[in-house]
């Protein structure tokens, strides 16, 4: 491309108003999603009658719908625009929730939650992070801290209300207008401030335009995006024990929030549960925003390996935690780690194997993810129900100190292609050859 085609930044980058959008987007899937699960657990336990370890089952089930769906959705959003999807997904969503404040029997809870799941993903991290990856290069890394933030907003701001709302009024009456809130907030933002692409918009990465009419420009089909297949990223020792080390990560750390709310009411008060959520949000948001800057600077496997040993010495703090102190300094530390490690996956992902097949490099990642996020909340569940919090706390934290190890043993970021121009500091890939299957 020749200098004349190429128009240098002017004012905001639109990408920063995408960012905006998604962040919104994200806040909601995660306030009512994502880190509602803690309270929606306490209350069908409490007002059903449930055990503690069928509930997480079910909880179990929706983060499991939602991996399967986010990897569907992988091809869904490369050939309709993101826009819609994540409406649909927010409309579904709405009636899920509905249906969850009529749940009367435990094949009910397990049904809503399994088609719940398939809502959330669909407004979720997977159209969410595909879209700020093709939007950025330079900046991604903090691109990708400012959108995720929008999970801990969700969990500080939307969460609390619905935890308070929940306690006070009642699953049934509370649900339809949280189902309600998360369409009118959704939807608008999706509409007006996301775009699939900056090239549906004439402009490239970071915010340079492209002027079709100009002297010079090249001709013919567009360039092939930079970085490796899905095949050549499955092919990669780092690939397959990243994935692998989340799975023992995430297993902890989701199975640790969905009971957070009601470990803190039964341990201390119902406040205290409820207050134990938003610290965690609240110190994920600091904790993230730090953690974009720093890995600017710094290998991010380097930070993804301090932040395992820090969940892990965080769930051993709740697992003896009695007082109201002593649970909230605990959920504060969780919080540093939970913000940062649900960043870290999707962004190395993209900085070690570019854009070219993000979409399903990232899902397929997160649906071999779920197999750890199901199963979380219905291993400390049903520990719960046998020896209480505890021993579930104290397994959690060693499933962290497992997926530190694995983690250790992937070795440096590598790949098959050269790295993106201009990309971010974060640990520059070695070149790998795939093996045999992946040809």
């Amino acid at each position: 491309m020749t200098g004349e085609a190429m128009v240098g930044r002017r004012g905001v980058f639109r990408g920063w108003g995408v960012v905006a959008g998604l962040f919104v987007v994200l806040m909601m899937s995660s306030g009512l999603g994502f880190y509602a699960q803690s309270p929606f657990l306490k209350a069908l336990v409490e007002e059903n009658g449930f055990s503690s370890g069928l509930t997480g089952a079910a909880t179990g089930l929706f983060f499991l719908s939602s991996g399967i769906t986010g990897y569907l959705t992988a091809g869904l959003i490369n050939r309709i625009d993101v826009r819609w999807v994540i409406c649909v997904g927010a409309c579904l969503a709405a009636v899920a929730l509905v249906l969850l404040g009529q749940v009367h029997s435990e094949w009910q809870m397990f049904a809503v939650n399994a088609f719940f799941g398939v809502a959330f993903a669909l407004c979720g991290l997977v159209p969410a992070t595909t879209v700020v990856a093709r939007w950025f290069v330079k900046r991604r890394s903090v691109a990708f801290s400012i959108t995720s933030t929008g999970l801990s907003a969700g969990g500080i701001v939307v969460t609390r209300y619905a935890a308070t709302a929940i306690d006070s009024r009642g699953l049934a009456a509370v649900t339809p207008w949280l189902g309600l809130v998360w369409v009118a907030v959704t939807v608008p933002a999706a509409l007006l401030l996301v775009r699939s692409s900056p090239q549906a918009l004439g402009l490239l990465p970071d915010g340079d335009t492209v002027l079709p009419s100009a002297p010079g420009a090249a001709s013919g089909p567009p360039e092939e995006p930079p970085g490796a297949t899905f095949g050549e990223a499955r092919a990669t020792r780092f690939y397959r024990l990243l994935t692998v080390s989340y799975v023992f990560v995430m297993l902890a750390q989701v199975g640790a929030l969905a009971h957070q709310n009601r470990l803190g009411s039964v341990r201390v008060s119902d406040a205290v549960g409820a207050l134990a959520v938003s610290v965690t949000a609240g110190a994920s948001v600091v904790g993230r925003l730090a953690g974009g800057v720093i890995v600017t600077r710094f290998p991010a496997r380097w930070l993804i390996t301090i932040l395992m040993a820090v969940q892990g010495v965080a769930l051993l703090m709740l697992a003896g935690a009695e007082t109201r102190s002593a649970v909230l300094l605990a959920s504060l530390v969780l919080g540093i780690s939970v913000g940062n490690l649900l960043m870290l996956q999707p962004l190395i992902l993209a900085e070690t194997f570019g854009i070219r097949d993000y979409s399903r490099v990232y899902s397929f990642s997160q649906l071999v993810t779920t197999i750890g996020v199901g199963l979380g909340p219905m291993v400390v569940g049903f520990v719960d129900d046998a020896s209480g919090y505890g021993l579930a706390y104290t397994l959690a934290g060693a499933s962290s100190v497992v997926a530190l190890f694995l983690f250790a043993f992937a070795g440096p970021p590598s790949r098959s292609s050269e790295p993106e121009a201009s990309a971010p500091a974060v640990e520059r890939p070695r070149v790998a050859t795939p093996t045999a299957s992946a040809t």
